[in-house]
Parts: structure tokens; C-alpha cells; sequence
């Protein structure tokens, strides 16, 4: 049975792609990273220009959307009557956004010429909230973890103040289904979030319980996942 926070349709009208940020300066300090107020802005942290990507997570990015532009283009060439085949849509936080208007430029570069139009923020598609590890080592990540996997409630009552990950997959999918399904169809759809967002949109995708996100091989920085796959 479908959980009921999964708000996917059974058939997809739109085929999406899961991005994942690239190696960020936060990854590269060892910080959870998951406050809007700390994430969004372009000021702040090591190098005063905000929480974005490192400067090698930019050159990851471009060659990881090379290899998206030829798994979705076989032919390097753009399909045949519709002036906006792609469509974007991004976390909030500087660092997706880099990330999006990076994969955005490699696209129009190789194939679309200029068709794929600026990627779209939206705060449905923000970090997952990892509460009182906000701003602490990245270690404790494995501590919200284990409390998805381990506690009788998986997570819903987080003693860490985590945001349970059926919020996250109720927030993201609905925002799928509201800003998307109901508005496009025929569309290649690219979201642009983090690791967590995407392993577990990606239960979400096939139709597992969110808890179980770990269970799902990594999304490591830059990747991307094809989730065109049914429930």
C-alpha cells in the first residue's frame, strides 16, 4: 500500500530527474547545513559568499550534466517541436541553485540552445531539517539515520528535533503534484535538491516507505538518478 504522504500518481505525466548539489563548501567543512536563514543567503560563511559550491564541486557539476545531456540525448540533438523540453526546479539553498544554473548552462551548451529556461526555486525542495545537528559535523548525520531506521516511530517524534522523513517525501511530493503534474505533461523534469530530499524521493518514486531511504544506494555530490519508473 501506498503511504499516504506519497502523493505521487500511480502514472507519471512528466519524466523526472533527481540532482544532487554538488561538493558544497559546507561538505567541505564537515557541517550540516540545513538552516534556510544560514543556506539561502549569498553572505556568510568561510569565504563570506555563503554556504555554495566549492570551487570543485562546480567542475564535478559540469562534467556530471555532460553526462546527463547524453543520457537524455543520445544524439546530442534536441527533440523535435517543443521549444521547452526541459523544465527545472531547485532548492532554495545557494548551493542547488549553483548547481541547477550550472546544469542549465551545460544543457543549452550541447544540445538546447538556449530552451531550458532558468530552473525554478522552491523551499518544498529544501534540505531536509536535522534539528539540534544543524551547523555541527556531518558525523551526526548517521545519528538521524539510525534513528529513521531504529526508533518504533522512524523518526516521526525525532528526539534530535529531525524532520521525519515522511515530511520530507509529504512536502516534495505534493509540491510534484501541485507545481508539476497538474500543470505539464511530455516534460523532462530535473529537481535539483540534497542527498537526503533525494534518497528519499526516491522511496517516494518506488513506492517505499520514506524511513527506508538508506536502504537506496547513495546519491554522492553532483549525481543525478533517472527516475523514470512507474510505482
Amino acid at each position: 500500500m501506498t503511504p499516504a504522504y506519497n502523493h505521487l500518481p500511480s502514472q507519471l505525466k512528466n519524466h523526472y530527474i533527481l540532482a544532487r548539489h554538488g561538493f558544497s563548501l559546507a561538505n567541505n567543512a564537515h557541517l550540516i547545513c540545513s538552516n534556510p536563514d544560514i543556506a539561502i543567503p549569498e553572505t556568510g560563511g568561510p569565504l563570506g559568499t555563503g554556504y555554495g559550491l566549492h570551487e570543485s564541486g562546480k567542475i564535478q557539476v559540469r562534467e556530471s550534466a555532460k553526462l546527463l545531456s547524453k543520457h537524455l540525448f543520445p544524439d546530442q540533438k534536441a527533440p523535435y517541436g517543443d521549444e521547452e523540453p526541459v523544465k527545472m526546479f531547485c532548492s532554495p539553498f545557494l548551493r542547488t541553485r549553483q548547481t541547477a544554473e550550472i546544469i542549465r548552462s551545460v544543457l543549452n551548451e550541447t544540445v538546447l540552445d538556449g530552451k531550458v529556461a532558468e530552473p525554478t526555486p522552491n523551499l518544498a525542495l529544501r534540505e531536509r531539517w536535522f534539528g539540534i545537528f544543524d551547523m555541527t559535523h556531518d558525523d551526526n548525520y548517521h545519528r538521524c539515520w539510525k534513528e529513521d531506521n531504529d526508533a518504533p516511530d522512524h523518526g516521526e517524534h525525532s528526539k534530535f528535533g529531525c524532520e521525519s522523513a515522511s515530511s520530507v517525501a509529504d512536502r516534495a511530493t505534493k509540491f510534484i503534484v501541485e507545481e508539476i503534474e497538474n500543470k505539464m505533461e511530455n516534460k523532462i523534469v530535473i529537481l535539483v535538491a540534497h542527498g537526503d530530499i533525494c534518497q528519499i524521493l526516491q522511496t517516494s518514486f518506488l513506492g517505499m516507505e520514506a524511513w527506508q531511504q538508506r536502504q537506496i544506494e547513495h546519491v554522492e555530490t553532483a549525481s543525478w538518478r533517472d527516475m523514470k519508473v512507474s510505482k
